[in-house]
């Protein structure tokens, strides 16, 4: 069967191969009536867009790879499908299109899984790390081929690109605000401690219990609501526990199962305070109070960042470092 063109789109629809064009790079100045029409026809004619050619017009693809750290393939969490769906909406916006891949903080040169294919192909123009490690090979290989790309977290390395929420507050005003509630006995449920934003987290956590005598405890490597689960009943059994902190709204919903399975309640018994802002949580019984963060900004300004990059070039003065502040949203689980 011959393989269906350009043209064929605009004669099955009556209008001109520069209107096809139009919608196909999603140009405003069509109407949304005409794309609808355009949308059909192709579909009618099984066209395919062929990404690699549309791009070699100005040397680029207008594509981002986004890289998901694998975490022992428990990569996914919702709070990377909410990051992802802003993502994905701000780079329609910027007419770019996002590829996700799964990749390793620690390797990739033998993975043929990881996204960095793409980048040696130069099938994409940029990138957005959602995790980074000391001496990320990843950030290396950037640098070293000039690739537009910025991470989100918080680099050990000033020079490194970067949006984040300010980590050491996360865990100094979760703490601090635990507190305040008159807990002092306190479990804070964290994720690996080979991330920055871990320990820094943690930092922040323990400034906010210095001198308060609060007795507390913290177990790191909870990046799962499996994990977390097991851990809270482990801790219920061996400490007395006023309150967790539990860095992700997600893996406190394995701490609520926890508490229940004890026969004790929230926040009557055991408060518990989360962290994301996930939309979930206002449905958890009861809603979780939490350390919220505006996935809105933060995707908005990685999208920007790199396509700035992209689209100008480097700029050895511009801003790299771009640091969000937090705020608590109290519910009914402290």
């Amino acid at each position: 069967m011959k393989k269906a063109t350009i043209i064929d789109v605009a004669n099955a629809c009556g209008v001109s191969m520069k209107t096809v064009s139009r919608v196909i790079n999603n140009s405003p100045n069509v109407s949304d009536a005409t794309k609808k029409k355009v949308f059909a026809a192709m579909k009618e004619q099984g066209y395919q867009v062929n990404i690699l050619a549309k791009g070699l017009k100005g040397n680029r693809t207008n594509i981002i790879v986004v890289f998901a750290d694998r975490h022992h393939e428990e990569h996914l969490s919702i709070w990377h499908n909410i990051m992802l769906k802003h993502l994905f909406s701000y780079a329609k916006d910027r007419n770019m299109k996002i590829v996700l891949s799964p990749s390793n903080s620690e390797k990739f040169e033998e993975d043929e899984t990881d996204g960095f294919y793409l980048m040696a192909s130069g099938i994409a123009d940029g990138a957005i790390l959602l995790e980074n490690i000391l001496n990320d090979p990843r950030v290396d290989y950037f640098e070293k081929h000039n690739i537009p790309y910025v991470v989100f977290g918080e680099p050990e390395n000033p020079d490194v690109p970067s949006v984040s929420l300010d980590n050491f507050d996360v865990g100094y005003n979760g703490g601090r605000y635990l507190i305040g509630r008159g807990y002092s006995k306190i479990a804070l449920l964290i994720g690996e401690q080979k991330f920055l934003s871990t320990q820094l987290r943690i930092e922040g956590f323990e400034k906010a219990m210095y001198g308060t005598g609060a007795q507390y405890h913290i177990f790191t490597g909870i990046d799962t609501v499996e994990k977390a689960y097991h851990k809270s009943k482990e801790v219920l059994e061996e400490y007395d526990i006023q309150a967790f902190f539990v860095s992700g709204d997600e893996r406190a919903l394995g701490v609520y199962r926890g508490i229940y399975e004890k026969g004790m309640r929230i926040s009557e018994d055991v408060a518990v305070l989360g962290i994301d802002n996930i939309t979930l949580g206002e449905f958890y019984y009861p809603p979780i109070s939490t350390v919220a963060q505006d996935f809105k900004q933060l995707a908005k300004c990685c999208i920007d960042f790199v396509v700035g990059e992209i689209e100008e070039g480097k700029k050895e003065d511009a801003r790299k470092i771009f640091k969000f502040p937090t705020e608590i949203i109290e519910r009914k689980s402290t």
